[in-house]
């Protein structure tokens, strides 16, 4: 779809982790911003009637550390 939409086939609404490198390089103009939807959150599913391992404990610390101030493809 990206590629498409680069070729200048028509519109397409993707996750800016996937659009970023595009718009910046200006190969691909981002249209309708006021109609941005909202970012999704992201999300991590682990068993919660186990106990949690300090592996999965520490990533989830990092996806905290990294992500709770903003996503960094939108820098």
């Amino acid at each position: 779809m990206l590629d498409s939409a680069q070729a200048g086939f028509g519109l397409i609404h993707l996750p800016t982790y996937i659009t970023g490198d595009a718009l910046r390089e200006g190969t691909l103009v981002e249209v309708l911003q006021a109609y941005r939807p909202p970012a999704d959150p992201i999300r991590v599913v682990y068993p919660s009637k186990r106990h949690l391992s300090p592996r999965v404990r520490g990533f989830i610390d990092l996806l905290v550390a990294r992500w709770e101030p903003g996503v960094p493809w939108e820098d």
